[in-house]
């Protein structure tokens, strides 16, 4: 397995359930954005096609959805045209391209937009992800711009040894 897979492993906590693909880095050269299958290898619908495994945004976007960022968004989204436009818009893109993902020999299909959404945000890591491999989140987006990019001056794991970096720290 290569560096960035145990990496990945590390971040998340668990070894991975499907082949995944490094869609993005931070600026630290360490995976922020894996894409996943529609399906995992045992064949569980997986609703999630960019998964978010970067420590520092996964803990500053937590912070976000307890403060009740997912519900000031999704009055937005009901409140503003616009926006509900390019979320919208999103979601039904998203799930084309999840829909071709699709393996048709499993009969079981997941659906939804990002994290399986169809009536709400539900996850801000998921629209951040999305935001992060696609440049088409507008959801992901504004959540960028209110934590910032990537700001860790020392790496969350070090990839010679594959281990938490202990002078690793979430800039605030």
């Amino acid at each position: 397995m290569d560096k960035d897979k145990q990496i990945v492993e590390l971040q998340i906590g668990r070894k991975l359930r499907s082949e995944s693909k490094i869609i993005s880095k931070c600026h630290l050269n360490l995976p922020t954005v894996i894409e996943v299958p529609p399906n995992l290898d045992d064949g569980t619908p997986f609703p999630t096609t960019f998964w978010l495994t970067c420590p520092m945004y996964n803990k500053k976007i937590g912070s976000l959805e307890s403060n009740g960022m997912i519900k000031d968004l999704d009055e937005q989204i009901e409140n503003n045209s616009a926006l509900k436009d390019k979320w919208e818009e999103r979601q039904k893109s998203y799930a084309n391209y999840r829909e071709k993902m699709h393996v048709k020999k499993n009969p079981i299909k997941p659906h939804g937009g990002v994290g399986g959404a169809t009536n709400s945000i539900k996850c801000l890591h998921a629209h951040t992800a999305d935001e992060l491999a696609t440049n088409q989140n507008v959801i992901g987006k504004i959540v960028i711009e209110s934590l910032g990019s990537f700001n860790c001056k020392n790496p969350c794991y070090n990839t010679d040894t594959l281990e938490k970096n202990p002078d690793w720290k979430v800039i605030w």
